[in-house]
């Protein structure tokens, strides 16, 4: 009889070690949803909406749990890339920004189907441990890709 209690009383803790890891969370988040880094800091995508048609300009806009503000003053910032490229992001400093064919993150960017993805930045650029994306198709043109009269941005974050 001692036994099968303790079996049970094994089981039960057990099973309720497993129910508290899968409810922790990894530090990204699909579809604008929130999710990630231990309750704070996150970041979701209001507009455009997942799945949306976007044509040059567009607005983005965010919902931060931490204020976002100039890199200048220390405050968290977003940057904003597509297709999981991070190399070539737009630095948004507040919950919302047109985004416009000059923008570093959209140089090259042909139409179509693509990833826009936001991440959570420190004031130094360093990842401040929240990501999220969406999927949205790109109408017409990004960017200028280099063949025409505007040479448009296009250096890692426009010198930010």
């Amino acid at each position: 009889m001692r036994l099968a209690n303790r079996v049970r009383m094994a089981t039960v803790l057990g099973a309720v070690v497993l129910v508290a890891v899968s409810g922790c969370g990894g530090g990204t988040a699909d579809a604008g949803s929130s999710g990630g880094g231990g309750g704070a800091d996150k970041v979701t995508i209001k507009e455009p909406a997942d799945g949306a048609s976007i044509s040059m300009p567009f607005m983005l806009r965010v919902d931060s749990q931490v204020e976002l503000g100039p890199t200048d003053s220390g405050m968290h910032h977003v940057h904003l890339y597509f297709d999981g490229n991070d190399s070539k992001y737009e630095v948004i400093e507040s919950t919302s920004m047109q985004i416009t064919k000059d923008s570093p993150a959209v140089q090259g960017l042909k139409p179509g189907e693509h990833e826009l993805d936001i991440s959570l930045r420190n004031a130094d650029h360093s990842a401040a441990g929240f990501d999220t994306k969406i999927t949205v198709t790109v109408n017409g043109s990004g960017g200028d890709s280099g063949s025409g009269g505007d040479s448009g941005g296009g250096g890692a974050g426009g010198g930010y």
